[in-house]
């Protein structure tokens, strides 16, 4: 009987999940690679400027939906899961370090025949915008940064808990508390999630545990990009929870002193994911920002 209502509850999940997707006007698709297949969501677009949304570490593409919903159809959108996230390519023998994973970007780009695009990056995926933006300037006409990983300049809630502890709470899951503790520190607004539902990503989350594991190892190899900031000339737009557990705000202020181009926005009473806890309010900020720097727009 617990089989049965563990399958229900995944279901269930799945179909949750597409029904959020759907309502934002995306759809799925794949692209095979030469590492493997990359997942990801995209919309009705096909031409002008792509607009291209990076998830955090152990996170997935569904973390966009909300958002996406809220940023409107002036863009071509495009959502991969990056590798060894949600439906693309698992592999324990793959690299996941920064620098690893923005080539197999690059590869998908150009499958997609992509010349110039705006990324939008939440914690590790700011974190692959950086790094793009330094590496392949060229490539990348915007950043929007989201509670950017890899340019620490005060230790967080989470650094200091994992130093003292040896745990990270973000990695060690094994039961539904666990997952609700994770959810906490990640966000300050959580939303309501029904409990055969909280279930089913619990159980999600613990199966793909090894692979969360060894790509927070991975990156933390390539994590910091602090020594290429002042070669970023794109324009950039710092959004930052305030109350921000996993990488302290003051960081926010750190990433605007360094990028020569960027303005920034603090979010009150927000925490990790302010795409997923104040979608509306983040996608009209991106929205003004894109508008700005697009040459659509010109």
């Amino acid at each position: 009987m617990n089989a049965l209502f563990s399958r229900l509850g995944d279901y269930l999940l799945q179909k949750a999940l597409a029904a959020e997707c759907q309502q934002a006007g995306l759809t799925p698709a794949s692209a095979p690679l030469s590492f493997g297949q990359i997942a990801y969501l995209h919309n009705a677009q096909t031409a002008g400027e792509a607009v291209v949304l990076l998830h955090g570490a152990t996170a997935d593409k569904s973390s966009w939906a909300r958002f996406a919903k809220f940023l409107g159809k002036r863009y071509r959108l495009l959502v991969p899961d990056l590798p060894g996230h949600g439906a693309s390519v698992v592999d324990m023998a793959l690299d996941y370090s920064i620098h690893a994973q923005a080539e197999r970007l690059l590869e998908w780009f150009a499958q997609l025949g992509l010349q110039r695009l705006h990324l939008i990056g939440n914690s590790m995926g700011g974190t692959l915008a950086l790094h793009l933006a330094a590496h392949h300037p060229q490539k990348v006409a915007s950043l929007v940064l989201i509670d950017t990983a890899g340019i620490e300049s005060r230790p967080s809630w989470l650094r200091q808990h994992a130093t003292a502890t040896g745990q990270n709470p973000m990695i060690n899951v094994n039961s539904v508390a666990d997952y609700r503790a994770m959810m906490r520190i990640g966000m300050a607004k959580l939303p309501y999630i029904p409990g055969f539902l909280l279930a089913a990503l619990t159980r999600v989350f613990i199966q793909r545990k090894a692979i969360n594991q060894k790509i927070v190892q991975d990156i933390e190899r390539d994590l910091d990009q602090k020594s290429t900031l002042s070669q970023i000339q794109a324009p950039s737009l710092i959004i930052w929870g305030a109350l921000d557990k996993v990488q302290h705000v003051a960081d926010a202020d750190f990433l605007q002193q360094q990028l020569a181009n960027s303005s920034k926005l603090i979010l009150e009473n927000i925490g990790h994911v302010p795409m997923v806890e104040a979608p509306k309010q983040v996608a009209e900020a991106c929205s003004a920002f894109l508008a700005k720097h697009s040459r659509e727009n010109r």
